[in-house]
């Protein structure tokens, strides 16, 4: 491992942005579950702000009914994570980068995937999510904090910044409705494209870089350690993008 001039922690939710399949959604749409058109009916109504998105998950948990192996030899052996984030790890593991997930979904199923596609590096990723546990067919989820969205993100963020250097740059990657909180506390936030976040950002007029895989966030995180680019805050707002040099 080499260590870098410039400090950077990178910060990254796992359902459809590590993950290009949605653990939870593949469980929740399952006819065993309450099943797509409730499921978006629920979205629509968090996105609305009808309904706390922790009280939008709770529902949607609650109605899943499968076992922990169907669950596995079903849907969840099958899921994918983004094929540039292997490497995209390997150049954060060599600069002393640390990584980590922060999700709203549950830790055991999180780490067994990583676990699948990662072997033994999976064990330095730290994983700050909510947990759960399985009894019978019945999917028992254990929220992490009291916040609205059940685990707050920003929290995690705020935690690192203060132990961090102030020099440190913040790269959070999102996709969804929960990653809304911890958008506002990134120095480079990166949106996956045709998703709520970048819809949100869009609105909002918040600074983000699309992205389609990982391999694009790495060419971005390494023009700023290679002083290709720099981050340029905006003093107002507190936001923050990225300018080439």
């Amino acid at each position: 491992m080499t260590g870098s001039e410039v400090k950077v922690q990178v910060f990254t939710d796992f359902d459809g942005t590590l993950s290009l399949d949605d653990t939870g959604l593949l469980l929740i749409d399952d006819r065993r579950s309450m099943g797509p058109e409730r499921r978006r009916v629920i979205e629509h109504q968090i996105l609305n702000n009808e309904i706390t998105y922790k009280d939008g998950l709770q529902e949607m948990w609650n109605s899943v009914h499968i076992s922990w192996d169907e669950a596995w030899a079903e849907y969840l052996d099958h899921c994918k994570i983004d094929p540039g984030f292997p490497d995209f790890n390997d150049y954060c593991r060599e600069h002393n980068f640390p990584v980590t997930i922060i999700s709203s979904g549950l830790k055991p199923l999180l780490e067994k995937i990583m676990s699948n596609f990662l072997g033994e590096k999976a064990k330095e990723i730290d994983i700050v999510s909510n947990d759960g546990k399985v009894d019978d067919r019945n999917w028992n989820i254990i929220w992490r904090d009291d916040s609205e969205y059940g685990n707050d993100k920003s929290r995690t963020l705020q935690k690192a910044r203060e132990a961090a250097s102030p020099d440190t740059i913040f790269v959070f990657c999102g996709d969804g409705v929960s990653d809304i909180s911890a958008a506002r506390h990134a120095d480079v936030l990166f949106a996956r494209k045709d998703r709520d976040l970048e819809t949100y950002c869009v609105r909002e007029k918040i600074p983000f870089v699309p992205f389609d895989t990982f391999k694009e966030v790495e060419d971005v995180v390494k023009k700023l350690v290679d002083k290709k680019a720099v981050i340029e805050k905006d003093a107002k707002t507190g936001f923050a993008k990225v300018i080439d040099v």
